[in-house]
Parts: C-alpha cells; structure tokens; sequence
C-alpha cells in the first residue's frame, strides 16, 4: 500500500547517527524500493511509523518526488511502547544496527514488564555497564561511531584524576580502539593493579595502549633492529645511540633501591654479571688512548667544522630520500626516525 508522506508519523526512537546522504542519493537516482513498516490508521488517518526511520528521514527531504510512500501495515493503532518493542525486536536482528541504537530503545520500555523477554542475557548485562554512563555522553560517541564497550569501561576507571579525561579524549577523537580497551581492561581485571597508586596506574595504561596493538611500524623495526645489531648504519647511527639509551634507561628504572637491602649474594652475582656483560661492550669509552684521539681530531677538523657537516648532511639527505622510513616513540614520548633501504 502507499500512503501520503505527510500522513505518516514518527514518535519512536530513531537512529544515532541520522546521516542520510548515501540513501537520499540512492533513494533519489533509483526510487523507493523496500516499503517501510506503519501501523493505524488512528481516527484522523495518520500512521504510525515501526521500521524505516532513515528511509523517511530522507524522502521527507523531498516531499514533492516522494508524496506517497510505499508501506506494509503491521496492524491496528496500539502505543508508543509497543511500536518501540516491536522496532527493538526488528533492530536486534540487524547488522547495521548500532549496540547503542538497540540500548536506547531498550531504556525507552523500561516500564514494560515484558522488556527482559525480548534480550537475551548477555546483552543485558552490556546494556547495563553501559547505563553507567550519561545518555549525552553515549549519543556523543555514538554519533562517532566509537565503541560503547570501550566507553562504559574508561568511564568506570578509578583512581585516574584527570588523565581519566584525557583518555575519554582519546577515545572521541578515535585514538584508542577496542583493541586498546580490550587490553586495558585484561590490566584493570588483575588483583595487583588495586595496589597501584595513580602515577603507577597511568604508566601501566600508557604502556598497554603502545604495546595494545602490532602495527607495521613494530614489525618493521623488530627487523631492523636485528639487521642494526649485525651491522651498524651510519645514516642511523644517532637515533640508534638514542635507542640503546632509552633501552639502558628503561632498565635502570627497574632497579629499586630496596634491591641493596634484600637482594642476597647470589643476586648481586647475577646483577654483576649483567652489568659487567654491558661494560665490556662499553669499555672504550673510558679507553684514554680513545679519548686523545678525539681530542685530536676535534682540534684539526674544527676550521672544518661547518663544510664537513654541509657535505654530510646533504649526502645523509640524499641517502635518506632514497630509504623507507621507521618512526620509533621513546618512552618519553619523542619520536625517532630510522631509514632502510
């Protein structure tokens, strides 16, 4: 059947995200093709939409092209909680519906004894984890399309002070994903982490959310740095250093001073073993033999100084346009840059 346009009426909860523009293209250039789903009449003729929000969203953008619009009628007048259960009963089994959609529309019939009857339980548990968080807030995200899973869990992190909205930032401006939520929340689950103080807790996320997913860059560089290992790269060779520090670093941080105060004979037979491993790489830097050299060279290159580095930076630069780039974060947040042919 078709029905004039401006005889059907919308009281259900419609679409998040109520961008039409692809249809109202489709729907413009091709014509309606699939009815939507009505019910009524009521006793001045209007009916009631159940099922087609975007489809009438975008035909009433042109009501002269669509003044009759081909519908299928459900049934009789009833209410609006009924046409939203039996739209919620129509967008649960649909993919492009939104979890948000289906948790909006579920909130709409909470005083419908029959609601639990229409989800399965799983879903309601994620519906109410999500409640936690201010409908604004989901319609925001939504709107972004960014995960309602990854939201419900950041908005319920403690112990975070303000680094807790920043990592909301992240999330709206598309920064962290579910892989990273999915990471983080194996972190938050583990007995320890309630141990933490709050610096410790946001050096842990942080660390989660660089190591949370393998990008190309990391399969790159674990390469790289095998082939570094075997043969050193000039064109590399200050970030490298920059690298090994940050690396030296990194462990250093690990050492705590109770280590002195607990740690047995056998323990520090293992820490002098390690550190001796890294002091024989190293020992040339305290070679005196090493170090007048470089005195020397210093003093005889220094008129040259500036036309050395000229010709070097611009071969460097020549070398580099023609390499692959790596970009390298330190723990500091810097970034390096490695080259590869």
């Amino acid at each position: 059947m078709e029905i004039p346009i401006e005889k059907i009426i919308c009281d259900i909860k419609g679409r998040t995200n109520e961008d039409t523009s692809g249809l109202y293209k489709s729907l413009n250039e091709f014509g309606q093709i699939d009815p939507i789903l009505v019910e009524g009449p009521d006793g001045e003729g209007n009916y009631y939409l159940i099922h087609g929000f975007l489809r009438l969203m975008a035909m009433s953008q042109n009501k002269n092209k669509f003044k009759m619009v081909k519908c299928i009628c459900y049934g009789e007048m009833t209410t609006t909680e009924n046409r939203n259960a039996v739209r919620l009963l129509l967008v649960s089994n649909s993919k492009k519906t939104t979890g948000l959609d289906e948790q909006l529309i579920y909130e709409e019939l909470q005083d419908i004894e029959e609601r639990e009857s229409l989800f399965p339980s799983y879903k309601k548990r994620r519906m109410k984890k999500g409640s936690n968080v201010p409908q604004e807030d989901r319609i925001k995200y939504g709107k972004k399309r960014r995960s309602q899973d990854a939201l419900a869990l950041l908005y319920d992190l403690e112990g975070l002070g303000s680094y807790k909205s920043m990592l909301l930032e992240s999330l709206y401006d598309g920064e962290i994903t579910t892989i990273h939520s999915d990471a983080i929340k194996r972190v938050i689950k583990q007995p320890m982490y309630k141990q933490l103080k709050e610096n410790q807790k946001i050096t842990v996320i942080e660390q989660v959310k660089k190591s949370a997913k393998f990008t190309d860059e990391k399969a790159k560089f674990l390469i790289f740095e095998q082939l570094m290992k075997q043969s050193l790269d000039k064109t590399n060779l200050n970030n490298w250093i920059e690298y090994i520090c940050d690396e030296i670093d990194n462990v250093t941080d690990l050492v705590n001073d109770e280590i002195k105060l607990l740690g047995n004979d056998l323990h520090k037979i293992k820490l002098k073993k390690s550190l001796d491993k890294l002091n024989e790489k190293l020992k040339w830097l305290n070679d005196n033999d090493t170090q007048q050299k470089t005195q020397k060279n210093q003093k005889e290159q220094k008129s040259s100084l500036f036309k050395v580095d000229r010709i070097e930076n611009e071969k460097e630069h020549s070398v580099r346009n023609d390499k692959k780039v790596i970009v390298m974060e330190k723990r500091n947040g810097n970034k390096m840059t490695f080259y590869f042919s």
